[in-house]
């Protein structure tokens, strides 16, 4: 019985607990979409204004060029007016094209202008002829000619050498600029915007507002007070932001900054309006809760059953997984000790052996250091030979030290950016010498190769490393090729690379026409002490040095081997 009043209690409870919670969640989802609805619009409105900024810039150079070098007389002329109105004619977001001279008098535009009629007391043409600003918007302003509605888009012309002006070359020399119509991105924003209350800018990051949907009775400047612009100036690269206008109201808005140019698109929804179709999912929601709750008092207690089958299965379930986890950890520390054990075990023999030679040359210096108290005559030139000879054992090992800690990526490194292409050329005689005659050695430096990250010693010791190897595969001679190139790297290409990031690199190819690989030395080269060499003339650390250096520096090694064909292997260093 007891059971049975719980259960009719949770059927009026739970509906009410799922009515809250999917209020709650719906809540959520419809302001997500609606801010995702705002930042795609803002998005839209960003590359609209990007892109109609970049035809105005481009109209602005192709004018440049066509005027450059040219007279103002020549250019006063009619034929330059025309050009300018044929340029101006399939823009629709172009109000006029003109061609101002020092003074600000207008000597061509693309619409008829009265005689003497200038722009000298503009704020954008004051502001090109004290500096040079490179492309310049302007506030928004009424054109004399055209009596529209309009914002300038200008830049400054210069006196060249060849210009036949009599002016220092770098002189101020007048102005070309655009007069863009605010009422084009007034009509796509009203385009483009979902259908409800909302408010599309463009407005410059001082405030100027250039143009608004809905339009305004007049634009106007925003002063810089105001929370959109302390938004503008605290995220100068845009974002999504709640907050409240400054006539109380919450808003959703976003806003972004328009390519390098000083101007953002600004796209805000009133946060009520956002709500208004929650409000509607409430009422069908309810009804749902209450269809849910009449429902629940008939299948509760067959629930209530199943949620306990249920619960037994899934503590099986997780039983069984736990004790798979554990057989996995168990095998992977089985697997952890192995590789120590096989490292441990490489390491331990060569250096038995190094110490071995180093013992064995200090007791023959005790020895010959006795027969020098007894006067033996050339007691001082033994105890010499023995003692280089001791040297040359801790220098292989030290050797052997640094090739364990390349491998391991805990080498002391010196990185810097450097160009490949000069040093290897000048380590070229040494590659050379290393490879023996009977080996052709090829350069071939890639053309316009960027600078790459590296530590230019370990890059020389890794490329002879690879020179060696090669010449160890060509016993009857062959052709070593170097060469070097810009490469880029996928992420499916660094699979298992943890250190290596998706990018550029340049490219070091090293490639012989030697004996190959098969695939099962393939997949150990890289292992430390795995060698193919009799005993005695390989340590098996040449490539897991290599592969070790590049690791290291975020870089990545590729080789491919074919036998009877040849091997070629790739060392990619990251880009400076």
């Amino acid at each position: 019985m007891r059971l049975h009043q719980i259960l009719l209690a949770a059927a009026v409870v739970l509906p009410g607990l799922i009515f809250s919670a999917a209020a709650w969640q719906n809540q959520r989802d419809v302001m997500r979409e609606g801010r995702d609805t705002i930042e795609r619009t803002a998005a839209v409105m960003q590359e609209h204004a990007r892109k109609v900024l970049e035809t105005a810039e481009l109209a602005i150079r192709v004018v440049d060029e066509r005027v450059d070098d040219l007279a103002w007389a020549t250019i006063s002329a009619p034929p330059t007016s025309e050009f300018l109105r044929r340029l101006k004619a399939p823009m629709d977001q172009i109000i006029s094209v003109w061609v101002a001279d020092r003074d600000g008098t207008v000597r061509a535009g693309s619409q008829p202008w009265p005689d003497g009629a200038g722009i000298g007391a503009r704020d954008f043409f004051q502001i090109s002829k004290e500096a040079d600003r490179g492309t310049y918007i302007g506030a928004p302003y009424t054109g004399l000619a055209t009596a529209s509605a309009s914002f300038a888009i200008i830049r400054r012309r210069t006196v060249t050498e060849t210009a036949p002006t009599g002016m220092p070359p770098g002189s101020f020399d007048g102005t070309i600029h655009v007069a863009v119509s605010p009422a084009y991105f007034s009509r796509f924003y009203a385009e483009v915007a979902p259908p409800v209350e909302h408010r599309a800018l463009l407005v410059r990051d001082d405030g100027a507002m250039l143009a608004r949907d809905p339009p305004p009775p007049s634009l106007v400047r925003i002063a810089i007070d105001t929370p959109l612009m302390r938004r503008i100036t605290a995220q100068p690269d845009g974002g999504l932001v709640q907050d409240r206008n400054i006539a109380g109201v919450e808003l959703e808005y976003a806003f972004r900054k328009v390519g390098p140019y000083p101007v953002y698109v600004v796209f805000s929804v009133p946060r009520q309006v956002m709500l208004e179709r929650w409000y509607w999912n409430l009422r069908v929601y309810g009804a749902v809760a209450a269809g849910a709750a009449l429902t629940l008092l008939v299948v509760s207690w067959l629930a209530l059953r199943r949620a306990q089958a249920e619960q037994v299965a899934l503590a099986k379930l997780r039983a069984e997984v736990q004790q798979r986890q554990a057989a996995e950890q168990q095998l992977r520390h089985a697997q952890r000790m192995d590789a120590v054990g096989q490292l441990t075990g490489g390491v331990a023999h060569d250096f038995n052996n190094l110490l071995t030679a180093i013992l064995g040359n200090l007791e023959l210096i005790q020895r010959a250091a006795a027969l020098v108290e007894r006067g033996g005559a050339d007691a001082g030139q033994r105890i010499g030979r023995l003692a280089a000879t001791a040297m040359k054992a801790v220098q292989r090992g030290s050797g052997l030290t640094k090739s364990l800690l390349a491998f391991s990526r805990k080498q002391p490194l010196q990185p810097r950016a450097m160009d490949a292409n000069a040093l290897l050329a000048e380590f070229m005689d040494l590659v050379r010498q290393a490879v023996g005659a009977p080996v052709s050695v090829l350069f071939e430096p890639g053309d316009g190769l960027p600078q790459c990250f590296a530590d230019p010693a370990e890059l020389e010791a890794a490329v002879l490393n690879l020179a060696i190897n090669a010449r160890d595969a060509m016993p009857d001679g062959g052709v070593l090729r170097i060469r070097t190139d810009a490469a880029t790297l996928t992420a499916a290409a660094l699979a298992g690379n943890t250190e290596a990031r998706p990018g550029r690199f340049v490219a070091i190819e090293v490639s012989d026409t030697g004996l190959g690989m098969p695939p099962d030395v393939i997949a150990k080269a890289f292992e430390p002490f795995f060698t193919t060499k009799p005993i005695g003339q390989g340590t098996g650390l040449g490539l897991s040095q290599v592969y070790g250096f590049a690791r290291q520096l975020g870089g990545h090694v590729a080789l491919a081997s074919t036998p009877g064909e040849g091997t070629v292997i790739r060392l990619f260093l990251p880009i400076a």
